[in-house]
């Protein structure tokens, strides 16, 4: 099997176990967080729920708003902290927030923990769940999720403007995917 995974260049398979949802929004991101847990978690076998610690996780979606100075508002923890916390592989902020906020959120103690990031820009209503869904199906069939993204969000833009929500992703833990 390693031979094979070297050969194709296949990263990590983590098992999909756990969904974590944590929420520093104050309650105002409660009908986000409801479409979101909807849609994601028959695709998990728990999904944990927090407000003050994050939850530790396979996948986190953080709801949060990203103060101007890269600071989570709400949160003593920065961004980097909550993925330590989580010790989550991939983390989705789900809130929308400006770009510059999340290079300042993302610049901040980057050596303090790393993950695959998904940023969210503009949910563009439903576009979230069903693109989130289908990014995580495809982790869950073995295909790593740059591979994955790249078949759901190709660079040339196809079909109506906004059926896609508007995102940022990084992949600082590489081709990983979901088993």
């Amino acid at each position: 099997m390693g031979f094979f995974r070297w050969l194709f260049r296949l990263g990590p398979r983590i098992p999909a176990h756990t969904l974590g949802i944590h929420d520093l929004s104050g309650g105002a991101a409660d009908a986000l967080m409801a479409a979101d847990r909807a849609a994601l978690a028959p695709l998990f076998r728990r999904v944990s729920e927090s407000s003050d610690a994050p939850p530790r996780s396979t996948l986190l979606l953080v709801y949060c708003t990203i103060g101007a100075d890269g600071g989570i508002v709400n949160s003593p923890r920065t961004l980097r902290e909550i993925i330590r916390d989580a010790g989550a592989p991939v983390v989705i902020v789900a809130s929308p927030n400006p770009r510059r906020s999340y290079g300042l959120a993302v610049k901040r103690q980057p050596r303090l923990a790393r993950a695959n990031l998904v940023l969210t820009l503009d949910r563009r209503g439903t576009a979230f769940d069903v693109f989130v869904r289908g990014l995580v199906t495809e982790m869950k069939k073995g295909t790593s999720m740059p591979r994955a993204w790249r078949k759901l969000a190709p660079r040339e833009p196809t079909g109506e403007p906004g059926a896609r929500p508007a995102t940022l992703i990084a992949c600082e833990l590489g081709k990983l995917a979901f088993r």
